[in-house]
């Protein structure tokens, strides 16, 4: 496989991920309840994932790591719904940009832990990230503080699930550890959505969409992403990744005819920023596993 190839992929998985709330809000306005959405999206997955890790043989983790991908799937879940929920509450540019605060929180987490050292670099790019979101929530916004409040909820729980991830075993091959995880947050979203009365949608654009978000948001996005970044390394994957906020921002704009202020826009580019730059920093002890980058 070619280096171009591989961009391609990881860019593919970018746009696959950066498109889950443009469909997200097309499934809501057919009826469906953010529950019932995510046991769809996470079910419909495992039965395209299932039948590829039994293809390859695959090894399932077992004991102490099996326990620690499930742990990672509850995590995945409380993520979820707290992203799914933010989009019902504020515009879908706004919970991306929020989303993506998450490798500063990975970084903060990792310096209180002892795993990282703060430096003076590190420390600048941290203040650049957090002015630009107080930059971006200072501004114009289409989002209620309940909707704000998911959204950086969302980025913080998936800051420890990241980490989570780092510390497991590396023997787990990363679709068999993925479909653990996608296992679990299927059970999970499905109990919520079963004990909450969910509804299904009412449409067929409905259903349609939650195809979408199944299909190339989730089963293709992750499968792309995994193929390229065997190619170009996590480090530089994690950087074209930088695009997925940016994807939303632009759909939500250009689709969903979401206002974004330019006070919201410069926000947004300062956090952006900083997420690259820390992105490009040396190999450290904190590194983010391939199976977790994948799985936004």
């Amino acid at each position: 496989m070619s280096r171009s190839y591989s961009i391609f992929l990881v860019l593919l998985s970018a746009l696959g991920f950066g498109s889950i709330a443009l469909f997200a809000k097309i499934a809501y306005a057919s009826g469906v309840s953010p529950s019932a959405l995510l046991a769809l999206r996470f079910l419909l997955a495992i039965v395209i994932l299932a039948p590829l890790v039994w293809v390859k043989r695959l090894r399932l983790p077992r004991g102490r790591t099996l326990a620690g991908f499930i742990l990672m799937g509850l995590l995945y879940t409380a993520q979820a719904q707290s992203y799914f929920n933010a989009l019902l509450y504020a515009s879908s540019g706004l919970v991306g940009l929020l989303l993506y605060i998450y490798p500063i929180l990975v970084t903060i987490l990792a310096v209180f832990l002892g795993w990282e050292k703060l430096d003076r670099r590190m420390l600048v790019l941290m203040t650049l990230a957090c002015l630009g979101l107080a930059i971006t929530l200072g501004g114009k916004l289409q989002g209620q503080p309940f909707g704000i409040f998911l959204g950086i909820l969302a980025a913080m729980i998936y800051a420890v699930y990241i980490l989570l991830g780092n510390r497991l075993s590396r023997d787990t091959h990363p679709l068999a550890a993925t479909l653990v995880i996608l296992t679990t947050a299927g059970c999970s979203n499905g109990a919520i959505a079963i004990a909450s009365g969910a509804t299904l949608p009412a449409s067929i654009g409905g259903w349609l969409a939650v195809g979408a978000i199944a299909l190339f948001c989730t089963a293709m996005a992750i499968a792309a992403f995994l193929s390229g970044v065997k190619q170009i390394g996590a480090s530089q994957a994690s950087i074209i990744s930088t695009l997925e906020p940016i994807i939303t921002l632009t759909i939500g704009v250009s689709v969903l005819r979401e206002n974004a202020s330019s006070s919201q826009l410069l926000g947004g580019a300062m956090v952006l920023l900083a997420v690259i730059l820390l992105a490009q920093k040396p190999a450290s002890a904190v590194r983010i596993e391939d199976e977790t980058e994948c799985l936004a």
